[in-house]
């Protein structure tokens, strides 16, 4: 919601100073004189309820632009910064990003959707990022699996991760870690490493910057989705954005 307000004033601040310059200008040139402030507010109110329509187009016009700008002042950060795990093909066409909590059920959702794109699309890169904000448990198990980076079993924990139903405890997301083959005493070694730590608060910036406020989020390509995506809208989000890089 509170991203909708903005977008309105954002979007009625740009009505007010178009009108303004268009009807401002054309009274001044037959008369001499400027239009006061009530006269345009006026004629911005009449326009509006004339042409209702214009405002939800406009809206997402204005946010698409918002987000093409948010996007590349993020671009190194999100593509580029040495830390996220990537999966798929490192050069392929299109990026999916996503970002997620192990405590979120909707995330867990995801896993089974992403290998199946991955497999029938082989054109595909995804870059996971790990947003811990639902639990103290999600800030763990977060830093588990970046540690887990380094024994190379990141993608076996993660998925053991999203596959558990039980509550995360510490002593559940060690345990979690042992079964997915990783070396419990060396992952508590990394763990310690406040490179990790510093990397997923770089990733809390990243997701303001992007207006992402919740878990899973993702972008792709030039859009950013809040919320799960359903398989077949993921494939059909693909394919819009490889129409519009032939463009």
């Amino acid at each position: 919601m509170k991203g909708n307000r903005v977008a309105v004033i954002a979007l009625l601040s740009l009505i007010s100073a178009g009108v303004f310059f268009i009807t401002g200008y054309q009274y001044s040139s037959k008369s001499g004189n400027s239009l006061d402030k009530e006269q345009v507010n006026a004629m911005i109110r009449d326009y509006i309820l004339t042409n209702p329509e214009i405002i939800p187009d406009a809206i997402e016009v204005l946010r698409a632009r918002q987000n093409a700008n948010a996007l590349l002042e993020s671009e190194e950060l999100l593509y580029n910064d040495g830390y996220s795990h990537i999966e798929g093909n490192p050069d392929g066409d299109i990026t999916i990003v996503e970002f997620y909590d192990y405590n979120c059920g909707y995330c867990k959702q995801v896993p089974e959707d992403l290998a199946r794109l991955l497999e029938e699309d082989g054109n595909i890169r995804v870059i996971f990022k790990e947003l811990p904000i639902l639990a103290e448990s999600s800030e763990y198990a977060s830093i588990a699996a970046m540690a887990a980076q380094k024994q190379g079993k990141f993608m076996d924990f993660h998925n053991a991760l999203m596959q558990n139903r039980r509550q995360l405890t510490e002593e559940l997301i060690l345990e979690i870690a042992r079964d997915s083959g990783i070396d419990e005493e060396q992952l508590l070694q990394d763990m310690a490493d406040p490179e990790i730590e510093a990397n997923i608060m770089k990733n809390k910036y990243l997701v303001q910057n992007l207006g992402i406020s919740g878990t899973p989020g993702f972008i792709i390509g030039t859009q950013v989705i809040p919320g799960y995506i359903p398989f077949d809208r993921l494939k059909d989000i693909v394919a819009e954005e490889r129409q519009t890089q032939q463009m």
